[in-house]
């Protein structure tokens, strides 16, 4: 051990024997990860397994981990759980502003794309970190702790590099650790292939992971952040916007395509096809959040959502599918002539990217949200108008009824469609008249 001592680690923790014992354990699984992972040998699925009675699996995003003292109170609010006598299964990202870092770290070291396999292998690092840290936290406070890479955990996934899908999740290694009294702190982000390759599953998937996990164990999912939960607004964009305590799967999706930050998309599209509630809420808060799955009260409006930069693009329906496929969409209409959509380009490009394509833009959009906005476009677009805003397009989907307006108008948008449809009496007015339930009527004050 002369070797760790001599990096840094404090007198107390060498004295201590329990965390001596972690750190043989830490070795342990570096080692195994430098001689290769395998993957495990099992051809059953996540849905044979009987369920966890009062399990959870708790995902903490990157800023509820950003720093050492960040990571202690996460730590605090575990070893609370599990003094409350629950299982508990933790998730969790990369440490704030770490997955960007080790971007930077790759394109300094290539002139072009660095190749996907090895930048998913380098960007599956920064969970690493987190993971085998709040583990030493738990332990430093009694709680027994086991950081796993998403390989150890037997989160399979299949696709492409940087975008890689859940195919499944082989349970056995968390049932150990379960059944040990420990507690796993698990990698988000990450699986392995079918090749024994690392493999990333794009911005946000830590929160797919807590899906996926909990819908194997059969546990509930609580996904937390630095928000309470799901706000009829951008709370930034409009002072006015409160907390939604329930949003059905539908709305939800809707709400993260049209800008909503919250909780990830792919994450809610996989707890609506496995019927997982999610549970989102504040990580240093106590407030009881928003719960997202199909049964919330149906809705006119639940509430507002944005892009401030986006692209209108028109042309081909192949080509304009091609390019909303590779970049973001938020919003398409496919009408006698060309096809129209809105889409966000994907980090690193840039307008002349979109090639084959009439392209106008920039642009910003403004969204409603709710299973009735299909009947308030002309109710939305006066609304707007009315407030000096000019609407260059409206493109509806089943729950969002978007407006293409000019860029540098989304914030004042959103406080005008907010205080118009959730705040005020219109909201009421469309309850009485749609038979339908307002965001206004599901709102923490």
């Amino acid at each position: 051990m002369k070797s760790l001592r001599n990096r840094g680690f404090s007198p107390r923790l060498r004295r201590n024997r329990s965390g001596i014992r972690f750190l043989y354990r830490l070795i342990y699984r570096e080692w195994a990860l430098w001689v290769g992972p395998v993957t495990p040998d099992h051809t059953d699925t996540n849905l044979s397994t009987p369920n966890l009675s009062g399990a959870k699996v708790q995902k903490f995003g990157g800023s509820s981990l950003a720093t050492p003292e960040k990571i202690g109170k996460v730590a605090d609010r575990i070893a609370a759980d599990r003094r409350a006598g629950h299982d508990v299964v933790v998730v969790a990202s990369a440490m704030g502003g770490r997955t960007d870092a080790l971007v930077q770290l790759a394109d300094a070291v290539t002139d072009s794309s660095p190749p996907a396999r090895e930048l998913d292998a380098l960007l599956s690092t920064g969970e690493s970190v987190s993971t085998a840290l709040l583990a030493m936290a738990l332990e430093d406070r009694g709680v027994p702790a086991a950081s796993m890479r998403g390989w150890q955990a037997g989160i399979r996934t299949e696709g492409p590099h940087g975008h890689a899908r859940i195919a499944g999740v082989e349970t056995s290694a968390l049932r150990a650790e379960l059944e040990a009294g420990r507690v796993p702190v698990v990698c988000g982000f990450q699986g392995i292939d079918a090749d024994g390759a690392i493999q990333t599953l794009g911005r946000g998937g830590s929160d797919t992971s807590a899906v996926a996990i909990a819908h194997a164990l059969g546990a509930t999912c609580e996904i937390y952040s630095d928000v309470p939960g799901v706000f009829s607004a951008d709370p930034r964009d409009v002072p006015n916007a409160a907390l939604v305590d329930h949003v059905r799967y539908d709305e939800m999706l809707a709400y993260a395509q049209q800008g909503a930050k919250v909780l990830n998309e792919d994450a809610v599209a996989y707890a609506q096809q496995m019927d997982v509630t999610i549970h989102a809420r504040a990580t240093f808060l106590h407030e009881e959040g928003t719960r997202v799955n199909a049964e919330a009260p149906l809705s006119v409006v639940t509430g507002v959502a944005s892009r401030k930069l986006a692209y209108r693009i028109a042309g081909n329906a192949g080509v304009v599918e091609g390019l909303a496929k590779e970049h973001h969409l938020v919003a398409r209409r496919a009408e006698d002539g060309p096809h129209e959509a809105a889409v966000v380009l994907h980090e690193g490009a840039t307008a002349e990217d979109l090639l084959g394509v009439t392209v106008s833009g920039p642009i910003a959009t403004v969204s409603l949200v709710g299973h009735r906005v299909g009947e308030l476009e002309t109710l939305g677009k006066g609304e707007l108008e009315k407030a000096g805003i000019p609407v260059e397009a409206v493109f509806l989907s089943d729950c969002a009824l978007t407006f293409v307006i000019p860029h540098g108008e989304p914030k004042r948008a959103s406080r005008v469609l907010h205080a118009g449809f959730i705040e005020g009496a219109l909201g009421a007015a469309l309850d009485a008249r749609l038979g339908g339930r307002s965001g206004s009527k599901r709102l923490h004050a």
